[in-house]
């Protein structure tokens, strides 16, 4: 008998291959939509494609067919560690047409190996469109399959990937289509990736349709930015302010100086220090710090850079530096930040053990 959980995954992992299913060459995410689902891979991020495109079969005249797939054919354990079930072994489908998009999340450079770079220039090679979730592109930068291309990921990912791919054209945009790429940032943008797709290749009325059913109040563009702007963030409304903060996360690996940052807002040094206490209640120099030292931690916990280089990229010209003022912060050194954030996942997840 099959339990209510396994019919629930099979469910989730959505029909079987529909290897007949030929979309025109115009449509931007080609059936059949394969996905490669990464060990840690993100839920929300890879479920938000899947759901947009199950509702979208309600109302499309030509359904979009998709299929899970996993490096091994067994089920992948998400972020959460919640097994879910796919179809099929990747590397056993024969895939000369449609769409490859990898579901990625934590270190997807764990399951970077040459076999799979070279199945997906491969896939590249026979006209296969590819793509990324959340992490997932990190593959196709490292088959270079991405250069040249407009290229979007997670802004908690974005400094190390910018750091590893220094050529490739990386945005903060919410998703990207070109040519025969799309990438998405993940979180709730696949559903606004998913919308697009079908207003593109079906009309504005059907992609309407499938946003109400989500409560989506707009369809939000490829271009809008992932996070929130300086004003949401920080509950600043003094317009040099807000530009004092915007140049301060835009120079974090040569931190501008003080008197830099009041010429490029127009202030004098002394407004600059008073525009920060009145409304953050901190001075500028340690708001700047917390800025690089927390695009330190991002680092630390997203990829596999050393300290001292993080240290670098960070803006800090010592790592014994970096690491004193990283321990007053954090309360632990740098070397520490991985395992610390993984101690920290595995409570979360034991604290709900799963009934047997």
């Amino acid at each position: 008998m099959i339990s209510k959980y396994n019919q629930h995954n099979r469910m989730l992992a959505g029909p079987e291959p529909f290897p007949s299913l030929k979309s025109a060459p115009e449509t931007l995410l080609p059936s059949p939509i394969t996905f490669l689902l990464l060990p840690q891979f993100t839920s929300i991020a890879l479920f938000s494609v899947v759901e947009a495109l199950r509702v979208a079969n309600r109302y499309v005249p030509e359904p979009y067919g998709w299929t899970l797939t996993s490096l091994d054919g067994e089920p992948v354990p998400d972020i959460n560690g919640i097994p879910v079930a796919v179809n099929s072994r990747f590397g056993e489908m024969d895939l000369r047409e449609g769409t490859v998009l990898i579901a990625g999340g934590d270190a997807p450079e764990d399951h970077c190996t040459p076999e799979l770079c070279s199945r997906m220039r491969w896939l590249a090679a026979q006209g296969v469109k590819l793509g990324g979730i959340d992490t997932g592109q990190q593959i196709l930068a490292e088959a270079n399959l991405l250069t040249g291309r407009h290229v979007t990921i997670h802004w908690e990912n974005a400094p190390s990937f910018c750091e590893h791919y220094p050529m490739l054209e990386i945005s903060q945009n919410l998703y990207e289509f070109d040519g025969d790429r799309v990438t998405c940032a993940g979180g709730t943008a696949g559903i606004d990736m998913v919308l697009h797709a079908v207003e593109e290749d079906h009309g504005r009325e059907f992609a309407l349709r499938v946003s109400e059913h989500f409560m989506h109040e707009r369809i939000r563009s490829g271009s809008e930015r992932q996070k929130l702007t300086v004003t949401d963030r920080w509950n600043v409304y003094h317009p040099k302010l807000v530009r004092l903060i915007e140049l301060m996360e835009e120079n974090i690996e040569e931190p501008l100086t003080t008197s830099q940052l009041a010429e490029e807002a127009c202030v004098s040094s002394r407004q600059l220090s008073r525009l920060f206490k009145e409304y953050l209640n901190v001075s500028p120099g340690q708001f700047y710090l917390d800025l690089r030292l927390d695009r330190a931690h991002r680092l630390l916990i997203h990829s596999q850079m050393t300290v001292i280089s993080i240290a670098f990229a960070c803006g800090f010209q010592s790592q014994s530096h970096f690491s004193r003022v990283y321990r007053d912060k954090f309360g632990f050194p740098p070397r520490d930040a991985r395992k610390h954030s993984q101690g920290r996942q595995m409570v979360t997840m034991d604290a709900h053990p799963v009934r047997s």
